[in-house]
């Protein structure tokens, strides 16, 4: 099939109907108002979909379509181009609508520097680590993919109320969630592995996570909307299947601090901000030390309750190793993406750290802030700390002065990332969490402004 389509019959053919094609939508996107910001909608979505999770969806051509393929080793010169000219000529086809909605970029830049000032020097720091990175070109190109996505995605932030961007969540999630069934039940040999399913992220605890935060977004819903209540329940039902099938403990606890959160937003309502800031910061740190007695200690809890190993690749084992690698470059790391690096062979700085009992040489750090340490450095690692503590106090306020659900969203996320990391990685990266936290921080800057930008073409309800 490959060598008909490239024959030097065929291909021109193909070539000169698919530029017929792109000149009849760009005709009636750029003619149709309507249809072209529910285009920018559908775009924008799958591009959050394509980097769901972790990972990012991990089967063709959505694997294909993450924009860190852009960097990875190995990638052909086919892959790169179709990636480019594809959102090239969806750039192309949105002209008429971005060149309306990007107007006001620079005051949405100008309110993030603002309004927090630690992510603004993060991405900063991002921008510069070529400069003291091992391995300068990569780093710069992973860099360059890294800042170009970020404002992608504060772009989608900028663009969309919570309202709407409820909808674009739990809709993302529903997709992925219904892949990854597809894929567990009747392609085993993608969908599953020996531990548990994976469904279509590649590993089970970022899959049975993913399964987790869907479930509690149409919970939310569920409450909050009774005419879909019958719709929602269905796809609940489906998460926590995927989420029981995955096999991971954690996202199980994860689910039951979720759902206190839930009953715990009304009660925040009615405090003062400064007390439910305060009442905030103490279920962060209980949920964080809740999952880490389950991970490492409860032996009754994990293995009878939950069913689960208490072996967890021995992370107490080579978790004090990572901390001595990043003392080794303890102020700004060894750059973007240039310490797990398995294809440099001897040379990968992550080589050293192996854990004693198996041998074991782990891919990541199995927790997301040490490999934000690891890249860029104790001052990386603060400067989101403080860009996250931050984000707290703008969500408690957001919430005590805004309606259910939408105002929950913010609060939920920042558990969710902190839960989350703290024993699995993707809290840096090209992945859905990193987005969304973007997206959340973007989102809270704008509303916390005294002189919010004032969103235009607004897009009709979905429901």
């Amino acid at each position: 099939m490959k060598q008909i389509i490239l024959s030097p019959l065929i291909a021109p053919l193909i070539l000169i109907l698919a530029a017929i094609y792109l000149i009849l939508v760009f005709n009636a996107v750029g003619k149709d108002r309507k249809l072209a910001l529910n285009w920018e909608k559908f775009f924008l979505c799958l591009f959050l979909f394509c980097i769901s999770g972790a990972t990012g969806i991990g089967v063709s051509p959505y694997s294909k379509l993450n924009p860190n393929v852009l960097y990875l080793v190995g990638t052909t010169a086919p892959t790169i181009i179709s990636q480019l000219g594809y959102y090239g000529i969806n750039l192309l086809l949105l002209s008429s609508v971005l060149k309306d909605s990007l107007k006001d970029m620079v005051q949405v830049f100008t309110t993030i520097i603002t309004k927090d000032p630690f992510i603004s020097a993060f991405l900063l720091i991002v921008s510069l680590s070529s400069f003291w990175s091992d391995t300068p070109s990569f780093t710069n190109k992973a860099a360059m993919v890294y800042l170009f996505t970020s404002i992608f995605v504060i772009y989608i932030g900028k663009r969309y109320t919570w309202e709407e961007l409820f909808v674009m969540w739990r809709w993302i999630n529903c997709c992925v969630m219904v892949m990854s069934l597809y894929y567990g039940f009747f392609k085993p040999s993608i969908g599953r592995s020996e531990l548990g399913w994976t469904g279509v992220l590649g590993h089970k605890n970022q899959f049975s996570f993913f399964m987790a935060q869907t479930a509690f977004l149409w919970i939310l819903y569920a409450i909050n909307s009774p005419k879909d209540r019958g719709k929602s329940i269905i796809i609940i039902l489906g998460s926590l299947l995927g989420l029981q099938n995955g096999g991971s403990g954690a996202s199980k606890i994860l689910v039951v601090v979720s759902l206190a959160l839930l009953s715990y937003l009304g009660f925040l309502k009615k405090l003062k901000v400064q007390w439910a800031f305060v009442a905030v910061i103490l279920l962060m740190i209980g949920s964080v030390c809740l999952t880490i007695l389950i991970s490492e200690n409860l032996e009754f809890i994990v293995v009878d309750t939950l069913h689960k190993d208490m072996s967890i690749t021995g992370r107490m084992d080579f978790w004090p190793q990572v901390i001595d690698n990043i003392n080794k470059r303890p102020f700004l790391g060894f750059g973007v993406y240039s310490f797990w690096m398995p294809w440099r062979g001897a040379d990968d700085p992550g080589r050293r750290i192996i854990v004693a009992k198996t041998q074991f040489i782990p891919p990541h750090s199995h927790n997301g802030f040490l490999d934000m340490a690891l890249e860029l450095g104790w001052v990386g690692l603060i400067l989101f700390i403080c860009s996250f503590i931050s984000n707290i106090a703008k969500g408690v306020i957001y919430l005590s002065k805004n309606k259910l659900p939408e105002s929950g969203l913010p609060l939920f996320l920042l558990n969710y990332i902190l839960m989350t990391n703290f024993t699995e990685t993707g809290l840096f990266g090209i992945t859905s969490i990193w987005a969304w936290y973007l997206i959340l921080t973007t989102r809270l800057c704008i509303d916390s402004s005294s002189n919010p930008i004032n969103q235009k073409d607004k897009l009709p309800k979905v429901t």
